[in-house]
This record gives structure tokens, C-alpha cells and sequence, in this order.
């Protein structure tokens, strides 16, 4: 995932979210009408004790209270899908009361700020301060204004966009706002870091994906009987950041900056996703060709798996997040 835009990584956390908290709601609402249905039965049945004499009639009465239950719970989703279906304008992205709701919006901005606080964290980690010299001050400084960038999408055209607020006859005015924001929030990070500085930093988050896939590959090394030496580690890290810096994309889904927020839906189209993979597996390739001259065979032929296992599921969260935000046809 983290090969793809911060944008779709916080997209597809609001999505989990969002799903979850469906999927919670409407098992409230199974529950309730099956309480329902239970405590009807339940008085029927004790009518059915006490009146023995009707009990055929009450049978048929019992019968029919289940029957209403189903079709009722049946009648529910069919109107929670018309709900999730466009409007006659097709614009707007219709919301049930469920959407509507303010503490809906509020937890899915939570979720938000959620990924968006493990994305930054995750740099700092990496050591971003110390790649960049920055006193505890500076890295304070660049820490909330990391936050502040990356929480302008999810902010201003994510979460909006989620829950109806925002439309595609709102979109440009929208977008135009996000960029101007967002070039104002490079300008201060530029000038807290300097020229050479700023270099260093893009730099630094353009190769984050992998830092992270390292770290996430390390034990599965080890599981495999395969273990990488401290040694192996730095090497392949270097030659696979190496590779990142030098490879071309055609469209940098990765590169929050060349994003075109004034037209959302024009980033994440089925051409611009499936070129963006096919460049992803070009440079895979190079990542693993260098890898033969720093790990064993074995090793690269299990690096090659992982990789492409990666780029499969950031494919994945890709068309599943950009289906949940995409433009309605």
C-alpha cells in the first residue's frame, strides 16, 4: 500500500472504517428486529398456553410475525442499497441517516488522523530527524506540519466526499483550496529545512515504501530460513532506494505534489492505475537484478515474491478505495 499515494492510504483506512462501522450499525439493526420477532413470538406463545382452544389460529399468527420479520429486515437492506445508489444528478454521493449522522463524520476524520499520525510517525521512526540534523524544536516543527499536509486531503476532499458534502460541481473549488494549502505547507517546510534540506526530506519520504517494505520483509527472512545480515539489509536497502530515486514514472501515484486536486477523479483513472502498475513491476525488476549481486539466489528469488505479493495487494487497495471514491458514470 505505502507504494501508492498517502491519499489512497488514508482513503482506504476511512474505508475500513466506514465498513466497520456499517457493518456494526446493521447488526444493530438485525439484532433489533430479531428481538422483535423473538419477544412477538413470545407473547404469542404464552396467548397460545393460555387459549389452547385458538392455538391452530395462533400457529398461523406466529407464522406470519416471523414471515414480516424477514421481509422487514429484506425491505432494510433494499433501501439501504437505494440509498447508496446516485442521486438523479449523479453527482452528490447519496447519504442514509447513517452518513448523515455527525458522529459518522467525526470517526471517519478520526480514522483519518489516525492513518495519517502512523504515516508521519513511521518516518520518524525511520529517522528522518537524524538524516536531517533537526534539533528537537525543528523535528516538533516538521512533525505538525507533516500532519498538516497530510491531513488536508482527508480532510478537505476525502471525508466530504464520503459523506455527501462534496460534489463534482464542487470539486475544482475544492481542489483549488487543497493546493493552495498544500504549496503554502511545503513553503514553511522548505523554509524550516532550507534548500538542501527540503531536497534531503523528499527524498527521504519518496523512498519511505522502502524503508517500510524492508522492515516488513525482515521476518519473513527469518521465517523462511533465509535471514538477511545487518550487512545484506543496508546494502539492499541502499540499492532499492537507489533505484526508487532513479526510476521515471509516467504518473507518480506516489507523489503527493503531482496529484491534481482540482480534478480527483482524473488521478486514479483505469489507465493511469494500470500503467502505474506495469511501472511498479519495471521497477521491481531492477530492485531484484541488483539484489543478485548482494544477497544469494534464494534470497532474491524470495524477494521477488514478496515484492510482487506487495504490489498485488497495493493493486488491490487501489481499485477497491478508488471504486468506494470514484467518479459516479
Amino acid at each position: 500500500m505505502k507504494n501508492l499515494t498517502p491519499a489512497l492510504s488514508i482513503a482506504a483506512a476511512i474505508v475500513c472504517s466506514l465498513l466497520l462501522l456499517k457493518k456494526n450499525h446493521e447488526a444493530q439493526e438485525a439484532r433489533a428486529l430479531v428481538a422483535e420477532a423473538e419477544a412477538k413470538r413470545e407473547a404469542i406463545a404464552n396467548q397460545a398456553a393460555q387459549e389452547e382452544r385458538q392455538s391452530k389460529h395462533l400457529q398461523t399468527q406466529l407464522h406470519q410475525t416471523q414471515t414480516d420479520a424477514i421481509l422487514s429486515a429484506l425491505e432494510a437492506q433494499k433501501l439501504r442499497q437505494q440509498l447508496s445508489s446516485p442521486n438523479a444528478e449523479g453527482n452528490k454521493r447519496p447519504a442514509d441517516a447513517l452518513f448523515r449522522d455527525p458522529q459518522m463524520k467525526e470517526a471517519l476524520m478520526a480514522q483519518a488522523r489516525e492513518g495519517v499520525e502512523k504515516n508521519v510517525k513511521s518516518m520518524f521512526q525511520s529517522g528522518l530527524a537524524q538524516e536531517l540534523h533537526l534539533s528537537e524544536e525543528q523535528a516538533a516543527q516538521l512533525h505538525y506540519l507533516l500532519m498538516e499536509k497530510m491531513s488536508l486531503l482527508s480532510e478537505q476532499i476525502l471525508v466530504p466526499m464520503m459523506i455527501g458534502e462534496l460534489n463534482e460541481a464542487e470539486m475544482a473549488a475544492s481542489g483549488k483550496a487543497t493546493r493552495q494549502a498544500y504549496d503554502e505547507n511545503t513553503a514553511k517546510i522548505r523554509a524550516l529545512l532550507g534548500d538542501e534540506g527540503f531536497r534531503a526530506y523528499e527524498q527521504f519520504e519518496k523512498t519511505e515504501s522502502e524503508r517500510e517494505n524492508l522492515r516488513r520483509f525482515v521476518p519473513k527472512f527469518e521465517q523462511a530460513g533465509q535471514a538477511l545480515s545487518p550487512g545484506q539489509q543496508s546494502q539492499l536497502l541502499a540499492a532499492m532506494t537507489e533505484e526508487r530515486l532513479s526510476f521515471k514514472f509516467q504518473h507518480d501515484l506516489g507523489d503527493m505534489s503531482q496529484l491534481d486536486f482540482e480534478h480527483w477523479y482524473d488521478n486514479f483513472t483505469d489507465e493511469k492505475l494500470i500503467v502505474f502498475g506495469r511501472e511498479m513491476e519495471q521497477l521491481n525488476d531492477r530492485m531484484t537484478q541488483r539484489a543478485q549481486a548482494l544477497v544469494t539466489p534464494d534470497q532474491v528469488a524470495l524477494l521477488k515474491s514478496l515484492l510482487a505479493e506487495q504490489l498485488q495487494q497495493a493493486k488491490f487497495v487501489a481499485r477497491t478505495t478508488t471504486a468506494m471514491f470514484g467518479k459516479k458514470q
